[in-house]
């Protein structure tokens, strides 16, 4: 197999260029030595052995020549495992979607705001890996760790108060999971958490337990609070959006749900995160984007495939030997003028009588 089989076509006309030039220069040779005299006369001057070396050499280059060509094409085989990895950092953002997100102390809706304040904050994380965990009494992934910043924008369009099956605010279990999503990935790692901050599954001595073990993983917290400390009634709406009164208590009173920033306070300074609360510009999604920037990169794995492996070495180190060789092949060799019957043929091809050197 080939990665550029293209570049095998240029085989056969480098090899017919090479055997051209090589017949080429062979007649011109035949030419010139017909021109320097005597036919016989110039065969007994020159080393018989003289073409058939030109006739290697010539073979040596087209070989190297088409194994550089070989090398070109870039032959593969075997298979190797490829593994794609960038540097970069991993955010989990936790959504609440208890029914207190319904309450309208901001507008549209402290769900609406917070969906606003998350999609926003998704953009400024485009380049890291990010996660989305929703909760309410329990707490689920809604989206895993993830690069495609798309993907979670999808997942969260379709979030709902209605989306979890048990009711309350669970702040605690949802930092709990964030941090075991995040836990097995190197370098920095952070939680965004958006929520009102009452937490009905532990209160906010759990809602501080927890952010104390995300600490320990090497985790920060960054809450922000949505909502008034006034609070507001939690409407309540049916299907169609028309709104049928607001949520009771037990005794029939309207319940008033404002935010708890005091937890959420704590349990941000707890893993060595920030508290910040959520403003008309969203100034602070930027102001979290400059923390999370801040947080050391890891290398994380963005893909693994298998690939054949390349092999264009092997040809080309053989072309490199076989030129090598081409090289220290001299085209003759150098002797003296041949002696028959005691006459000496010259350079100029005239004969000349040996004179006998012995001594008297």
């Amino acid at each position: 197999m080939f990665r550029n089989p293209v570049h095998l076509l240029w085989l056969l006309p480098a090899l017919g260029l090479t055997a051209g030039f090589f017949w080429r220069a062979a007649g011109r040779r035949r030419a010139l030595t017909e021109a320097m005299g005597d036919p016989a006369t110039i065969a007994r001057l020159v080393p018989p052995e003289g073409a058939a070396r030109r006739l290697l050499k010539a073979a040596l280059q087209a070989a190297g020549l088409a194994l550089i060509i070989v090398a070109l094409a870039g032959p593969q085989w075997g298979i190797e495992l490829v593994e794609t990895k960038a540097p970069m950092r991993h955010v989990v953002i936790a959504l609440d979607l208890s029914t207190s997100m319904l309450a309208e102390d901001v507008k549209p809706s402290r769900l609406e705001k917070a969906k606003t304040e998350l999609s926003l904050l998704l953009e400024e994380l485009r380049g890291n890996r990010v996660g989305i965990v929703a909760f309410a009494g329990e707490a689920a992934v809604l989206c895993p760790i993830t690069m495609d910043v798309d993907a979670a924008k999808q997942v969260l369009g379709t979030m709902r108060v209605d989306a979890l099956p048990r009711p309350g605010t669970a702040v605690s279990k949802a930092i709990g999971l964030a941090a075991s999503t995040l836990e097995r990935y190197p370098g920095g790692k952070a939680i965004v958490l958006l929520t009102d901050g009452e937490d009905t599954a532990g209160g906010p001595a759990a809602v501080e337990y927890a952010a104390r073990r995300a600490a320990a993983a090497g985790i920060q917290l960054y809450p922000i609070g949505i909502g008034t400390p006034e609070g507001e009634p939690i409407p309540i709406k049916g299907e169609d959006g028309s709104m049928s009164g607001y949520k009771k208590d037990l005794k029939g009173n309207t319940v008033i749900s404002r935010l708890g920033e005091d937890a959420l306070m704590k349990a941000a300074t707890a893993s060595g995160g920030a508290y910040y609360r959520a403003s008309s510009g969203e100034v602070e999604v930027s102001e979290i984007a400059s923390k999370v920037a801040a947080l050391e990169k890891s290398e994380a794995m963005l893909s693994r495939s298998q690939h054949y492996k390349n092999r264009f070495m092997f040809p080309l180190a053989l072309a490199f030997i076989v030129l090598l060789i081409e090289m220290l092949i001299p085209e003759t060799t150098r002797r003296a003028a041949p002696v028959r019957d005691g006459i000496v043929y010259n350079r100029d091809g005239k004969s000349e009588r040996q004179e006998s050197l012995s001594a008297s």
